[in-house]
C-alpha cells in the first residue's frame, strides 16, 4: 500500500479554478469543462471538490401558523434536534475524566415521521400543561416540510466561494500537449457565466511558483562553484571555460527529450541540475591535469592531448554508470520520473563526447592565446 500511495502522490494534477457567488453558475461552468475531460483518454478521475451532493429535510416556517402558537425559528429547531439528534442529559466522573451520558435513538425515520415529530408550543404549555397529550402540534401544521439536495462541502479560497475541477494524467502522458488542449476548450467552448473568472493550478501553478527560486538558487550556487574553481586555477579563463562548458548537457538532453516526446519543464530541469555536479567534476579531472603537465614543462597543445585521452575512461566510466543508473526510471514511463531520467541518461551520454572533445582543444586555444600575450 505505501508503493502505491507513493506513485500516486508523483502523478501531475492539472487543476482548474471557478470562483464565484452563485454556485449555480459554479457548478454549470465546471460540468462543461469534466465532460471534456472525461472525453480525453489521457486524463483519469476527474472530479471537483465539493464532493456529491446529499439529501435533508427542508423545513419552512409558515409565518402566520408559527406566530399564532409563539413557535420561533430557534424553539423549531430545538425540538427538532432534540427529537432527531443525540441528546446529552448527564455526565459521569472518573477520576479526573469527564465521561458523558448521552440518550441517542436509532431508529430510521421515515419522512412522515418528520412531518409529524411533535412541536412543543409555549399557548398549549400554559392552557394544557406539559404533561398533557396536546401540549405539542405537528410539524406540517407549522411548516412546510419537503426534501432537498444539498452541497456536501462548500469550498472557499481566500474567503470567495470556489470550485475547482481536478484530473489526473494517465501512466506516460506527455502533459504539455494536453494542457494547450484544454487551455484551447476553455478559451473557444466554455463560456464563462457573468461573475464568474477562472485560474489554472496542478503542476502549471506548481511550476510557475518553483521556477523562479531553483534558477534563483542555481544562480547563487553557480556564483560559490566560480569562486571555488576561481582559487583553485587561478586564471580567470580556464574558470569562465569550466561555467559555460556546463551548457554542454544541453544538446544531448534536448534531443533525448525530443525523441521520447517530453518536454523541457521543472522535472527535466532536476536532472540538468544532476547532470552540472557530474560534468564539473568531469572538467576538472582534464584541466586540473593539463595544468599539471603544463607545469611539468610540456607543451600546452601536447598537455591538453594528454589530458584528454588519460581522462576519456574514468569520464566515460562515470557518465556511463550514472546513465546506466537511471534507465529504471525511464521505464517505468512515470509522468513525472521519466524526464528526469531521460535528461540524465541523454544530457550525460552527449556530454560525454562533447566534454573530451571540445573541452582539451578550448583549454589548449585559451592557454596559448594567453601565453602569447
Amino acid at each position: 500500500m505505501k508503493f502505491k500511495r507513493l506513485d500516486y502522490l508523483s502523478v501531475p494534477e492539472l487543476e482548474y479554478r471557478f470562483y464565484g457567488d452563485n454556485l449555480d453558475s459554479l457548478h454549470v461552468v465546471a460540468e462543461r469543462l469534466m465532460e471534456r475531460m472525461r472525453q480525453m483518454p489521457e486524463l483519469e478521475w476527474v472530479h471537483t471538490d465539493f464532493l456529491q451532493p446529499y439529501p435533508i429535510i427542508n423545513v419552512e416556517l409558515d409565518p402566520v401558523a408559527s406566530a399564532q402558537l409563539g413557535i420561533t425559528r430557534t424553539t423549531a429547531a430545538l425540538a427538532l434536534s432534540a427529537t432527531s439528534n443525540d441528546l446529552r442529559v448527564g455526565q459521569l466522573w472518573e477520576g479526573h475524566d469527564e465521561l458523558p451520558i448521552i440518550v441517542k435513538d436509532n431508529s430510521d425515520m421515515t419522512y412522515s415521521d418528520i412531518q409529524n415529530l411533535g412541536i412543543a408550543t409555549p399557548v398549549s404549555i400554559l392552557s394544557g400543561g406539559v404533561n398533557n397529550s396536546n401540549s405539542t402540534v405537528p410539524l406540517r401544521q407549522v411548516a412546510r416540510v419537503s426534501p432537498k439536495w444539498t452541497e456536501s462541502r462548500i469550498m472557499h479560497r481566500a474567503g470567495e466561494r470556489c470550485i475547482t475541477v481536478t484530473a489526473q494524467f494517465a501512466q506516460g502522458v506527455f502533459t504539455t500537449p494536453v494542457e494547450k488542449r484544454i487551455a484551447q476548450i476553455m478559451q473557444e467552448e466554455i463560456e464563462l457565466p457573468q461573475g464568474v473568472r477562472c485560474e489554472v493550478g496542478g503542476e502549471i501553478e506548481y511550476g510557475d511558483e518553483a521556477l523562479p527560486q531553483i534558477f534563483g538558487g542555481i544562480a547563487i550556487a553557480m556564483l560559490i562553484v566560480f569562486f571555488f574553481l576561481l582559487f583553485n586555477f587561478k586564471k580567470y579563463g580556464i574558470t569562465l571555460v569550466c561555467m559555460a562548458a556546463l551548457g554542454l548537457m544541453i544538446p544531448g538532453a534536448l534531443v533525448g527529450l525530443g525523441l521520447m516526446n517530453r518536454a523541457l519543464g521543472l522535472t527535466s530541469i532536476f536532472g540538468l541540475i544532476t547532470l552540472m555536479g557530474m560534468i564539473m567534476r568531469n572538467e576538472i579531472l582534464i584541466f586540473e591535469h593539463a595544468n599539471d603537465l603544463v607545469k611539468k614543462g610540456m607543451p600546452v597543445k601536447q598537455a591538453a592531448y594528454d589530458a584528454g585521452k588519460r581522462r576519456m575512461v574514468p569520464i566515460f566510466l562515470t557518465t556511463a554508470t550514472t546513465a546506466v543508473g537511471v534507465v529504471p526510471m525511464i521505464i517505468a514511463q512515470s509522468s513525472f520520473w521519466m524526464p528526469v531520467g531521460v535528461t540524465i541518461f541523454a544530457g550525460g551520454i552527449g556530454s560525454l563526447i562533447l566534454v573530451v572533445t571540445m573541452l582539451p582543444v578550448i583549454y589548449w586555444k585559451v592557454s596559448t592565446k594567453k601565453t602569447t600575450k
